[in-house]
């Protein structure tokens, strides 16, 4: 498998580093919430088995049964556990979720944070720390969220080509 990678994200209070793969950053750059638009957002999934790091290789696309509005998401459950099943059976496993905002540059809400620590809650089995990526109009951020803690990724922007 071909996994180009656009960026690094680096949170040091977890010494964690993922790498992005294409694939994810192009649903990211497709799924931008202008000012009207309600928000997408999905799961996000990473490949343990990648010998060079830790790659975020998957990202779930919207959902017509996901239920949002201009400043709100609640992703369908059903959906969320089939993908969860299906993309373990390939080897990835869920490390959290993503979402779009309609603004230039995103920032966490105190309501991202009160979702996040609920989705990992529900899924604490497999999640306790969950990745959170918030994609805005020109950038996107990504955040590390526990119960006592919250941090925002560092950005590298070398890219790792890989063949």
């Amino acid at each position: 498998m071909i996994l180009k990678s656009e960026w690094k994200w680096r949170w040091d209070f977890f010494d964690v580093t993922i790498i992005v793969s294409d694939l994810v950053a192009d649903t990211f750059k497709r799924h931008v919430q202008f000012s009207n638009d309600f928000e997408r957002g999905g799961q996000l999934f990473v490949d343990l088995t990648m010998a060079d790091g830790l790659w975020l290789s998957e990202a779930s696309l919207p959902h017509p049964d996901d239920a949002a509005g201009v400043d709100w998401l609640h992703l369908n459950q059903e959906r969320c556990t089939a993908e969860i099943i299906n993309a373990n059976q390939r080897g990835l496993r869920l490390v959290g979720y993503w979402h779009t905002h309609p603004e230039n540059i995103p920032t966490i809400s105190p309501q991202d944070v009160m979702s996040f620590r609920k989705f990992s809650a529900l899924n604490s089995t497999l999640l306790q720390n969950p990745l959170v990526v918030v994609v805005g109009r020109h950038a996107v951020d990504a955040w590390i969220v526990t119960k006592a803690h919250i941090e925002k990724a560092k950005l590298s922007s070398e890219a790792r080509k890989e063949n």
